[in-house]
């Protein structure tokens, strides 16, 4: 049973800069041979209600919208336990996509031990950024791919507004940038609360609920309203301050064991 459409206390911290550098200091081991299945299943929100594409939703700066496109690449997922040993899952780069249900889960297989933190990349890696177009999740076809200057965009986000002043009302915001000084991928670390931890039982399975509040996106670390910025699609500084937002759009709402 999905857990119901309310807005959840966002009792979990997001980390970003600080938290990825403690984990680099921590242990690590490899994802073992699959035993406990952990379903993280993605929820996009706006205006405290699930997401669907053509409602009419507002932002915090009070601006009206109807989402048209949300998609956003995944990748690098890890479990950590009380003691900061890490267990890293292979599967490269997943793409979510909220007009589509089947994208928003997120399959890890793993052994039996506790953890008490999920963290993964958003926005795909500087390397991938330089081999030019792949296939799979990042397959040019979905539109996450800018042929006019290689590399990918971690985050796309379109629609209209009234308050924009784009043709029709259009906003785009297609936020990439992998370079020295204009780097946009992002580290987001989800923790239970202080003292809390989730064991991974053998042939066991558990669901982890993470919403991904897109009023976050228009002001978190930023103030950024469509009004004042309803085009970015390309590297720069402005594409920083949106990825900076999009890193603080996760809040872990619920874990549960089925």
């Amino acid at each position: 049973m999905k857990p119901d459409r309310m807005r959840w206390t966002p009792w979990i911290s997001v980390g970003c800069w600080l938290l990825a550098t403690l984990a680099s200091c921590s242990k690590e081991t490899s994802a073992e041979a699959p035993g406990h299945r952990l379903d993280i299943r993605f929820r996009p929100m706006a205006d405290g209600i699930p997401l669907h594409y053509g409602d009419t939703c507002a932002n915090p700066q009070g601006e009206t919208y109807r989402p048209g496109m949300f998609r956003i690449y995944l990748g690098d997922f890890s479990l950590s336990d009380e003691a900061g040993i890490q267990t890293h899952f292979t599967g490269g780069y997943h793409l979510l996509d909220a007009g589509d249900s089947a994208s928003l889960t997120v399959r890890l297989h793993g052994g039996a031990r506790p953890f008490r933190r999920i963290a993964f990349q958003v926005g795909v890696d500087s390397a991938r950024n330089v081999s030019g177009a792949q296939t799979g999740a990042l397959d040019p076809v979905h539109g996450m791919f800018w042929t006019w200057n290689t590399g990918y965009i971690n985050i796309r986000l379109e629609g209209t507004s009234a308050v924009s002043d784009g043709p029709g009302g259009r906003f785009e915001y297609h936020i990439g940038g992998f370079r020295s000084g204009e780097a946009t991928r992002r580290t987001v670390a989800l923790d239970l609360p202080a003292g809390q931890s989730h064991r991974l039982e053998v042939d066991g399975r558990s669901e982890a609920w993470v919403d991904i509040d897109l009023d976050r996106f228009f002001r978190s670390a930023h103030d950024l309203p469509i009004a004042a910025a309803a085009r970015v699609t390309a590297p720069g500084p402005l594409a920083v301050r949106y990825a900076d937002n999009a890193a603080r759009m996760f809040i872990l709402s619920a874990i549960v064991r089925r």
